[in-house]
């Protein structure tokens, strides 16, 4: 009897224990919820300077070469149905609306779900150029449809979210953390301090502060080694609560703006940043919602003052004929209150008397909860493979595998070369140009320019290019090339010599240039 009252009072505690760390402030899904629709904005416009390179079929990547290299993941792109610019314009307009519509709070919901479609889509379209910050970006908008994200800007409800997807937003970037951290314990450049000053010394790869911070290669081993120890503590995020929480996730947000003011990543530390919002307490959102609100408030007061007479007056006339009800038949007053957003949430008790959604809410939420949990386990089961502790059965059907999907950033070593390229481009009169910046191509050994991709996406995309064995995509880089700059400029080239520039990684800079040519492509 009193083992049976130890253990009921030991799961009593557990369960409040799990209670206290579980959960997920519903003023942290609203802000969220803006910040993904912001980065979800922000990748579209950084994405349509490459449109026609990176997703039409006159760029890098046509559909055919795509259902070729790829042909289950294909797909599922809806870009894949038309090759032109046009459609590909056509869908970032509408990722762009539903993107804007989520981070408003409009039509939540809906929001979210054509946003992950749209931007799955977008994945699929061209998985040549994707890093961690796409997965993870991608993976965060999945838990969040599971989610009650709110509506409009203002934080207000301060309620506690303990749903399984609450759950997986927690445990995803510890499992990005851990893994990455696993992995690069496996290796001897960061554990021995000497990763960060590699990293550093790639100034194709280095931005802003970077480039001064390369000079202190004490200074970056330091910063190193305190990663990886911070990489390690990750599960704090899920165990601690209140200010020890607080003071975990200020500190990793601290790493992941340093990233953002010194490496070209593209949107990973942002969207690493937005992932760390779940983990606030609310003690945190207490002090930030009366400020947030206010200022919310401001501005939407000072865009109603500009708004014109008319339509004030009619906004008010709509909203009065949507409150005053009284002399509408009973029935149809029941249909419209329910429906009426100042009567209270649009799934709520009130209900008309044709059709009943109670039942249908909840067995969708319990189906809802039950998809999470299910997915949940297959993040556990899915990263412990990709570190070698689960067996996979590999088959040619499945074209992901957890090992090529793993969070290995920099890990176990970071490259040992700083690369760029050089396309010279090749004028009927004999005139070279660079096919890729622009103006005259620099091929001489002792410069290494800064800027030497166009973004984030380029980088990735050309280390595909150089490490595959597929000569076709070769071809097709260097035909995309052409095609580009041919479309844009008066003089056209008739052919495009790719060089491949390529220098030790080393803080002091002296090791040699070292180049090698790819291909001459007759355009």
């Amino acid at each position: 009897m009193a083992l049976r009252t130890y253990l009921a009072s030991l799961r009593r505690d557990l369960q409040a224990a799990l209670a206290r760390r579980l959960f997920v402030d519903r003023r942290a899904l609203v802000a969220l919820r803006v910040a993904l629709g912001t980065l979800l904005l922000t990748d579209l416009l950084l994405r349509a300077r490459s449109l026609a390179f990176f997703y039409a079929d006159s760029g890098a990547l046509p559909r055919s070469a795509l259902f070729a290299r790829y042909p289950i993941t294909a797909n599922f792109s809806v870009y894949t149905l038309f090759g032109g610019e046009w459609w590909v314009g056509l869908l970032f307009v509408a990722a762009g609306i539903a993107a804007l519509a989520l981070a408003l709070g409009y039509r939540t919901k809906a929001a979210a779900i054509c946003s992950l479609i749209l931007l799955v889509s977008l994945h699929a379209r061209n998985p040549l150029v994707l890093n961690g910050g796409d997965s993870l970006l991608r993976r965060t908008l999945l838990w969040c449809l599971f989610l009650p994200l709110g509506s409009g800007l203002l934080l207000e409800d301060r309620t506690r979210c303990r749903h399984p997807a609450a759950i997986g937003l927690l445990v995803q970037p510890v499992v990005l953390y851990v893994i990455n951290a696993v992995i690069k314990l496996r290796g001897d450049a960061w554990p021995s301090g000497r990763a960060v000053p590699m990293v550093f010394s790639i100034d194709s790869l280095t931005v802003l502060l970077g480039d001064r911070l390369a000079a202190y290669p004490e200074l970056l081993s330091g910063l190193g080694l305190t990663w990886i120890v911070l990489l390690c503590c990750s599960p704090l995020l899920v165990v601690t609560t209140g200010r020890r929480r607080t003071a975990l996730v200020g500190a990793f947000a601290a790493a992941h703006a340093g990233m953002a003011l010194t490496l070209g990543v593209g949107l990973f530390p942002f969207v690493s940043l937005a992932a760390l919002l779940p983990y606030l307490p609310p003690g945190v959102w207490d002090s930030v919602e009366k400020r947030w609100n206010r200022t919310v408030r401001t501005i939407s007061a000072t865009r109603a003052g500009r708004t014109p007479l008319i339509a004030r007056r009619f906004g008010a006339s709509v909203r009065t004929a949507l409150v005053d009800l009284g002399s509408a038949p009973a029935a149809l007053r029941r249909v419209l209150q329910s429906r009426n957003p100042a009567e209270g949430e649009r799934c709520g008790a009130i209900t008309s008397r044709l059709v009943d959604r109670e039942p249908l809410t909840a067995a969708l939420r319990r189906t809802g909860r039950g998809v999470a949990a299910v997915l949940l386990l297959v993040v556990v089961i899915w990263n412990a493979a990709a570190l070698g502790y689960v067996d996979v059965p590999e088959t040619d059907a499945v074209e992901v595998t957890p090992r090529e999907t793993r969070w290995d950033m920099f890990a176990p070593s970071p490259p040992i070369e700083d690369v760029w390229y050089v396309a010279v481009g090749t004028t009927g009169s004999g005139e070279t140009v660079d096919a890729i910046h622009g103006g005259d191509p620099n091929l001489r050994p002792s410069e290494r320019p800064k800027g030497a991709y166009p973004s984030a996406r380029w980088r990735k995309y050309l280390e595909v290019v150089r490490w595959s064995d597929d000569d076709a995509l070769r071809e097709r880089f260097a035909s995309a090339l052409c095609t580009r700059w041919n479309a844009n400029h008066r003089t056209h080239v008739e052919a495009i010599t790719v060089h491949v520039m390529s220098q030790p990684t080393r803080s002091n800079g002296t090791e040699p240039i070292r180049e090698s040519r790819v291909r001459t492509h007759a355009c």
